[in-house]
């Protein structure tokens, strides 16, 4: 009796191997496996394609979020910084600057409106937050050069006093904007580097 128990335990493991390796030959697939095959199939298509599809879509939204305005400012910004320093040079030098002005104004302008159009978008306070700021830099900028208008900028010490005028005004429009940067890509999950993250040198 222990014997065929014995046996018994040999070759039902063997059966069973065999029957596996029967099932992977096989000509033909049985038809349960098809058939849940095609629930399976089913299911993904109907079901998971769907969601699958709706999450391509909406980061491809985010993306091509994130490549327009991050471009579009990027422009908007070096037009306006080398605009402000052809204007301050003039200023310094006693050139009319008023159309040059304007155009500031109007860069200024076109930066509200994009930074307006992008807050749907943000889901922290940070993006809505910095990109007033730039906005309110900008403007400070102008008010800058509007100070100093109709004076002379000849003696050193005015010259000095100038200067560094319009490099405080400069500097106080490079944290926020390197903020709203970061900001923008953010909602393209990009995961771009924050802006107090210490660099290591090479």
């Amino acid at each position: 009796m222990a014997e065929f128990t014995e046996a018994s335990s040999t070759e039902s493991p063997r059966k069973k191997r065999e029957a596996v390796r029967t099932f992977l030959v096989a000509d033909r697939t049985p038809m349960w496996f098809t058939t849940l095959a095609l629930m399976v199939g089913g299911i993904g298509t109907y079901y998971l394609a769907p969601q699958v599809n709706a999450t391509f879509e909406e980061q491809k939204i985010k993306t091509d979020f994130v490549i327009r305005n991050y471009s579009d400012l990027r422009q908007k910004m070096e037009d306006f910084q080398g605009l402000y320093a052809v204007v301050t040079q003039k200023q310094a030098a006693g050139l009319d600057i008023q159309d040059q002005v304007f155009k500031l104004q109007e860069i200024v302008s076109r930066v509200s409106a994009q930074n307006l159009s992008m807050m749907p978008m943000f889901t922290t306070a940070e993006g809505p937050k910095t990109a007033a700021q730039v906005n309110a830099a900008m403007n400070g900028m102008i008010v800058m050069i509007f100070a100093n208008a109709g004076k002379t900028i000849e003696a050193e010490a005015d010259v000095k006093a100038y200067n560094e005028a319009v490099a405080k005004a400069s500097q106080a429009l490079v944290p926020p904007l390197l903020q709203l940067y970061v900001s923008i890509g953010e909602v393209g999950r990009l995961r771009p580097t924050a802006v107090t993250t210490d660099l290591p040198e090479k």
